[in-house]
């Protein structure tokens, strides 16, 4: 191999494209994740699921007070 310095050999296309088309797929996975993050996975639809797919007779506060019992025994947990 002959190699002078230099020299460079050209970016192809393809590889000047891949550059921003990364970039975007980026962008959209952490803008959908965020978005699921949000609608689903946020301690209030979670509440709003639970209430709903549980049996009428469980209110809101019921779940409400369940999930923060559950909370603080995960971040007692994680302290220790």
């Amino acid at each position: 191999m002959n190699v002078t310095w230099g020299t460079r050999t050209p970016m192809g296309l393809l590889a000047v494209l891949l550059v921003p088309f990364a970039l975007g797929v980026v962008t959209v996975l952490l803008l959908v994740t965020a978005w699921l993050e949000d609608s689903f996975l946020s301690p209030r639809s979670l509440i709003l699921y639970t209430v709903n797919s549980r049996s009428r007779r469980v209110s809101a506060e019921d779940v409400e007070r369940m999930v923060v019992l559950q909370s603080e025994r995960l971040l007692r947990d994680v302290r220790h």
